[in-house]
């Protein structure tokens, strides 16, 4: 596939040395490995074949792939999560912790001066901290499956906007007239966090991908609420004060002496 192509992948990753499975994306396989997450949504992973949206040696391997095809292609360190560095391995005093350093365990994660790393070894007040990545150094086998190229506008619109937003393509309401495109924001992520910046970042995706885009629109709309008939309240406003009526008696019996 040629650099910038847009497609759909699936993949399951792994763990050479070990067979640690990190990664599935399809439902099945993340079930019958053991790994299924009932809050994930398994979809096929859509890449930009040579844009580093995956590791690169996944994405050379991608480049001499075609459509449709099923490969296995390993990933060595260098070109994966990088080999080991040592330096990257410090000791900090418990102190710099505060009062979470009782928390300490080895294999936590914690973040220091803004940097993530993983406990290796707690004592004599202090702290060895690996700011290495967890797979550094470590040999990926990617079982892959090509599932498809991405050539259509509309569609390349669409598969750049679920990449970013969390809904299903139900939920995406989108047109490409000319060279305008038209995003109608579902009410229920209107509050999302960072959905500016998610607005942002597809529209530089789309202009980018979708070639001819000259503008992108989002649209969130607001309905006032439907009035209700002079006189008439909601059913359940009713229900509500009934039941206040009910009660009202019977707590003021038993105030009673």
């Amino acid at each position: 596939m040629e650099n910038g192509t847009l497609a759909y992948v699936n993949y399951v990753a792994k763990v050479k040395d070990t067979g640690e499975v990190l990664e599935a994306t399809r439902e099945e396989d993340a079930k019958n490995l053991g790994i299924f997450d009932p809050v994930t949504r398994y979809t096929p992973r859509l890449v930009a074949v040579g844009e580093g949206w995956v590791l690169k040696g996944l994405d050379e391997v991608l480049a001499k792939a075609n459509v449709g095809e099923k490969l296995t292609a390993e990933i060595p360190p260098e070109k994966g999560f990088g080999e080991r560095d040592i330096t990257k391995i410090k000791l900090v005093h418990e102190r710099k912790f505060g009062e979470k350093a009782h928390e300490l365990a080895v294999g936590a994660e914690v973040e220091v001066d803004g940097k993530v790393g993983t406990v290796r070894y707690i004592g004599s007040g202090r702290v060895q901290v690996d700011f290495n990545h967890r797979l550094a150094g470590k040999t990926l086998i990617y079982d892959l499956e090509v599932v498809k190229a991405i050539t259509e506008p509309l569609d390349v619109v669409k598969a750049l906007l679920l990449r970013r937003l969390p809904l299903t393509e139900d939920k995406l309401n989108v047109t490409l007239q000319d060279d305008k495109v038209t995003v109608n924001i579902p009410e229920e992520i209107y509050f999302l966090d960072g959905l500016q910046f998610i607005k942002k970042a597809s529209s530089t995706d789309i202009f980018k991908f979708a070639k001819g885009v000259k503008e992108v629109t989002f649209i969130e709309l607001y309905k006032a609420p439907e009035e209700m008939p002079t006189g008439e309240k909601p059913k359940q406003e009713v229900k509500h004060v009934e039941a206040e009526a009910k009660e009202t008696p019977k707590t003021e019996a038993k105030a009673e002496p």
